[in-house]
């Protein structure tokens, strides 16, 4: 993940090939997809991207999205619900904010596919596999020459 702060203090986070503006509510997808979000959904995924795949408490969101504004957590709620609409008719479940009971919400994002790894175990060779097959050798070579 990497936030990036412009000079005329536009605050962008990029998590793989997301990208995600907190001033102008820009939400980019890899296939190339743009989604302008509404102010107040705007603070709220940004709020949510900088800490994204991990769990954040509600009154971290209605403190950081609603700075300075008094809000109740029936807010919280309605914005929430609002931006995973949003989301799911744009993004399918590409992005998803999942609740977790009794301690906040996780924006869960798919960043791609991941790299195929293979791995390869091999097995020591007992000590007398390689005495044995330079003695076989030796006796074909042994063979041929005579």
């Amino acid at each position: 993940m990497k936030i990036i702060e412009q000079e005329d203090s536009q605050a962008q986070v990029e998590i793989g090939q997301w990208k995600i503006s907190a001033d102008h509510g820009i939400v980019g997808a890899p296939e190339g997809k743009t989604l302008i979000l509404e102010p107040r959904l705007s603070r709220l995924m940004y709020v949510l991207s900088i800490n994204a795949n991990k769990i954040v408490s509600r009154d971290y969101l209605v403190n950081n999205v609603w700075q300075d504004t008094i809000v109740n957590e029936e807010s919280l709620t309605r914005a929430i619900a609002d931006l995973r609409k949003t989301l799911s008719q744009h993004f399918d479940k590409a992005i998803q904010i999942e609740t977790i009971r009794k301690r906040g919400y996780q924006l869960n994002l798919k960043v791609g596919p991941r790299p195929l790894v293979l791995k390869f175990k091999f097995k020591k060779p007992a000590p007398y596999v390689l005495p044995l097959f330079l003695l076989i050798l030796a006796a074909l070579i042994w063979l041929i020459a005579f």
